[in-house]
């Protein structure tokens, strides 16, 4: 009898540890909730000025008032073209793109440098029409608006971006440091 209450008991004790520890694990939508609020407030503290439609002049980049002027896309990744680069041709999905980049947080913690500084040659990679490259979705787009010789910064969400971010920090799928945004400035080096 004293056996089978001590089983009880521990039983009962394994339970409310688990239940205790599951009301502690945040959902995906929480995920997503804390994610738009850093975002706006990250464009807020940078007096960023968003718009839908893609500016079109290189004048159009920054508002009448000096602001820097971001483009988000239908994936939610806001584009700025820092400076356009060089001839027509944009990289499409089979292209090979070597670029340079710096992914932040939006604390501005440095997660990767590929700079000339940390690295003699650009990282190059092709890119793919789907989101299992190590570059994510986000990422890729970003590279695809550019022209060779181009610079952009890019906020992109965890949901369309972390590919890079998942490589970077050897975090798996169920880690939170997969949800969090980041902030990339790439330069696109050459395209073939």
């Amino acid at each position: 009898m004293i056996g089978y209450l001590k089983l009880y008991v521990c039983a009962l004790l394994l339970l409310l540890m688990g239940a205790s520890s599951c009301s502690r694990t945040k959902s995906y939508a929480d995920y997503v909730n804390e994610e738009n609020s850093a975002i706006s407030s990250y464009l807020k503290k940078e007096n960023i000025e968003v718009v839908n439609t893609m500016p079109t002049g290189d004048d159009e980049w920054f508002s009448s008032d000096g602001r820097p002027v971001y483009f988000k896309d239908s994936y939610g990744m806001y584009y700025h073209q820092i400076a356009k680069g060089e001839g027509t041709m944009k990289p499409q999905t089979g292209y090979t793109a070597y670029v340079r980049y710096v992914g932040t947080d939006l604390d501005g913690q440095v997660y990767y440098s590929c700079t000339s500084k940390t690295s003699a040659d650009p990282v190059s990679f092709t890119l793919s029409s789907s989101s299992g490259s190590i570059y994510g979705v986000g990422f890729q787009n970003a590279v695809r608006l550019m022209r060779a010789g181009g610079n952009c910064r890019v906020i992109i969400p965890f949901s369309v971006g972390n590919g890079t971010n998942q490589m970077l920090s050897g975090l798996s799928s169920s880690d939170m440091g997969d949800y969090r945004p980041m902030v990339y400035d790439i330069w696109l080096v050459n395209v073939e």
